[in-house]
């Protein structure tokens, strides 16, 4: 799956604009996240499950730190849970 595709699937399953031009400061670290942390040349790259998740790890442990709204760290479970389901679907999917 790319990029591209993953964002979308996760926008569909949460309702969460997650495009590049997010005005929401929170959604848009997530998105740079991942992006950043699986080292992509451009948005078509493609990207594995461990090293979506793994991204998203310092957010997580933020979170257990106690730091940030309770609001987000509900959207990141959420998310969290998008992109294991999109991954789901794409292996069931596959020849």
């Amino acid at each position: 799956m790319t990029y591209t595709e993953l964002l979308m699937a996760i926008q569909h399953r949460t309702g969460y604009p997650l495009t590049p031009t997010a005005e929401d400061a929170f959604l848009a670290e997530i998105t740079g996240m991942i992006y950043g942390w699986c080292a992509l040349a451009n948005p078509l790259a493609q990207v594995e499950r461990a090293a979506v998740v793994n991204a998203l790890g310092p957010l997580r442990r933020r979170f257990m730190a106690g730091e940030g709204a309770a609001q987000d760290f509900l959207r990141l479970n959420r998310i969290i849970e998008a992109i294991d389901a999109a991954f789901d679907d794409a292996t069931r999917l596959r020849p």
